[in-house]
């Protein structure tokens, strides 16, 4: 399995595995609308887990999308606020993913403990633990934007966004501000819209680290095997 195509490949895999347990499920859904899927079982498990991670981090690259795109001007929108919403949930949806990659590795190497060997598989993880806390140190929004450990953070404004919601609510009332108010949104804009672009592509690289290790502990000959 070459690093490079970890992330693939691991999201292969769990469509893969995802469809032989639950096709079954579903049958016997059809047949009995009181079945339900077991949320504690270990396939559902693994299979929530990852989709968790994968959907924040389409949700991360959505926002790069949306911070690239000006508001519509029709609507009335105000652009300070418009970037400032999307600043927000991105921040925000970066500390829920790193939470999520952390439960995710303590589920799987806690489950698989008794088909490997103990001592390597907390080694494992405590190592892969610590790799996960410094990539995501080494982000700049994470040295400079996030100022809570919880989900809800403190409204993040540097230096650009206080001068853009400044210009802004000037040129409302004086047209002198208007060309720096256009400038200052340009300026916020671009220097947001590379950072998270770069963060974005950082954490592909995260990705195929942590889920090559994952690969190789849940599985024999390529396919998922069920801890006993």
């Amino acid at each position: 399995m070459n690093d490079e195509n970890s992330f693939k490949k691991f999201e292969k895999l769990i469509a893969d595995f995802s469809s032989e347990f639950i096709t079954p499920f579903y049958k016997k859904m059809q047949e009995n609308n009181e079945m339900y899927i077991e949320q504690t079982s270990i396939e559902f498990q693994i299979f929530k887990g990852y989709s968790e991670i994968s959907t924040s981090y389409d949700t991360l690259l959505l926002i790069e999308k949306f911070i690239e795109t000006n508001p519509p001007s029709s609507e009335g929108i105000n652009y300070s606020n418009y970037l400032n919403y999307h600043i927000h949930n991105y921040l925000q949806e970066m500390f829920i993913l790193k939470d999520r990659l952390d439960r995710y590795l303590k589920l799987i190497t806690e489950q698989y403990r008794a088909e490997d060997n103990q001592i390597l598989l907390e080694d494992i993880k405590i190592n892969l633990l610590k790799f996960v806390k410094s990539v995501f140190q080494t982000f700049t929004t994470f040295e400079t934007g996030v100022r809570s450990k919880h989900v809800h953070y403190e409204r993040f404004l540097d230096e650009e966004m206080k001068r853009l919601s400044s210009t802004i609510f000037l040129a409302q009332f004086q047209d002198k501000f208007k060309i720096e108010s256009v400038k200052a949104y340009e300026d916020t804009k671009n220097k947001w819209h590379d950072l998270i672009q770069n963060n974005n592509a950082e954490l592909l690289k995260l990705f195929d680290i942590y889920f090559n290790t994952l690969f190789h502990i849940m599985t024999i000959d390529g396919k998922i095997h069920l801890p006993k």
